[in-house]
């Protein structure tokens, strides 16, 4: 029989350096949204890496990126946002029981 640990999700939106053109050209999306499943016990990462992840047993679901400038309801940003709300609420609400 195996006992399945709390967990609490946490979303996280990050700033990235947009990969373009040092010249001014455009460049790609400079904000991703990912959300972090946490162990109970352990520490929320301060960092999103991988490795530091696997080590402790955090769960890093990336979830979709877009520019900061744009964060409404339609852009590829807001969209990510609303999906990575729904499933941090979805995994805490499942584990509140």
């Amino acid at each position: 029989m195996t006992t399945k640990t709390k967990q609490t999700a946490h979303l996280e939106v990050r700033s990235q350096k947009s990969v373009g053109s040092s010249y001014g050209k455009f460049g790609g999306p400079d904000t991703y949204v990912a959300v972090q499943i946490v162990p109970d016990g352990e520490v929320p990462l301060r960092a999103l890496n991988h490795t530091f992840a696997a080590q402790r047993g955090i769960e890093i679901r990336w979830i979709g990126e877009g520019y900061a400038e744009h964060t409404g309801p339609r852009s590829s940003l807001g969209r990510a946002i609303k999906a990575a709300q729904a499933l941090v609420d979805e995994i805490n609400e499942r584990n509140e029981s």
